[in-house]
Formats: C-alpha cells, structure tokens, sequence
C-alpha cells in the first residue's frame, strides 16, 4: 500500500492552520463563556431590581392600609378631649383595625418606629387588656433605612392653620394626611418615592354640638 508524503512546505501549512482553527475554537468558546456570564449577570440584576421594587411596594401597601384604616378614640383624661393619635417625625403611634386576614379581633395599637439597626419595624399590640402582658407582633416592612421623616397635614393648634406639620399630638381629631419620607444608606440604589396616605375617618374630639346650628359650639 502506497503512502502520500506530503511535500515539507505543505506539512507546514498543515500545522498552521490546525493552530490557528484551535486559537479561532479557543476564542469562541472565550466570547460564549464571558456572553454567557454577561447575560447572566444581567438577569441577576434585573431580579435584584424587581425584587427591591417588589418590597417598596409591599411596604408602602401595608402603611397605606394601616394608615387609612386608623380608628379616631377620643381620650377625655385632659380638657379638652384629644384623639389617640401620637406623631413624631420619627414615627407615630395610632389605633386601627388589624388586617384583613386577623379579623374578627380586637383593635391594635400600631407603632411606625426606625430602630438603630435601620429596620423599619410596624409594632402592633392588642388594645384588649393589660398592655405590658399583651403579646406585641413585629413586623419589619424593610431593612437599611437610614432615616424617616414623617409630615401630618391639617388643621391643628396652636395657629389652626391647613398646613404640613413635623409633629402631631394631642389635638382634638386626626390629621387629613400623613406624609412618610425614607431615606436609604449610602450606595442602595432604591428609591422611596413620596407616600401620602389620607386617613378615611376624621373626628373633632373639642366639639360641642350645637343642635340648633348644627356647628360646633363657640364656633362660627
């Protein structure tokens, strides 16, 4: 059986290009590698980016309906009467139905506080019963806040005027609205937009009715 010997010059182009088809393999397998690591990391942002929306979400929801679902109690231990409704710009502290998914039950004291670890924690306890025996249900809505800063809307003493108001205690009925701003540590790329929550129930707890004009009495 006869061999064909290739010339020495065509034994060197052999080589050559079997080198250059494995550097030409070499670097496709490089680019679909490093696509394929690019895209993947591009999905993993885009989940990290839904998942922190999703959470914002969640928890603007969940202070929208707590908010909105505030029961007006009037306290008749000063003169005159106040609602039970205590707002700080660091927080507030209010009385409301409990979730949907809890009902029937007593109404809950709520809580809104930022705690040194930066956990923005809604703390509720039963209004039924001794409160220092009561079992107190946590509810972290988020975790690397910074700072809250929180406005009430409406009329209010000493000046009675319809405006924002850093703080809102003992006053005769609810503010019309509450403002939550959130600040986040430096380098979360989340966004807190603006939360306005107008409350539903309002109540005068200073009024006096007048039967016979139907306004409050001492009052135009």
């Amino acid at each position: 059986m006869s061999r064909t010997v290739l010339p020495a010059r065509d034994q060197g182009f052999a080589l050559v290009e079997a080198l250059a088809s494995l550097v030409i393999v070499g670097m496709i397998a490089l680019m679909l590698s490093a696509g394929a690591t690019t895209g993947r990391r591009v999905w993993e942002g885009i989940d990290r980016r839904e998942s922190a929306g999703e959470e914002l979400e969640n928890a603007q929801a969940a202070l929208r309906d707590r908010v909105e679902q505030i029961y007006p109690a009037t306290l008749y231990q000063g003169n005159p009467p106040t609602v039970d409704f205590q707002g700080t710009p660091g927080g507030l502290s209010f009385l409301a139905s409990p979730f949907q998914a809890e009902r029937p039950a007593p109404l809950r004291r709520y809580t809104l506080v930022l705690d040194a670890t930066g956990d923005l924690n809604l703390e509720s306890v039963s209004d039924v019963g001794p409160p220092e025996t009561a079992p107190v249900y946590k509810q972290t809505l988020l975790k690397g806040v910074r700072e809250i800063d929180v406005a009430y809307f409406g009329r209010a003493l000493p000046d009675m005027q319809r405006r924002w108001r850093p703080s809102w205690r003992n006053q005769a009925g609810l503010p019309e609205a509450v403002r939550m701003r959130l600040v986040f540590e430096p380098g979360d790329p989340r966004q807190w937009p603006d939360l306005v929550i107008r409350t539903r129930t309002t109540i005068d707890a200073a009024c006096l009715l007048n039967t016979a004009t139907h306004h409050c009495k001492g009052r135009a």
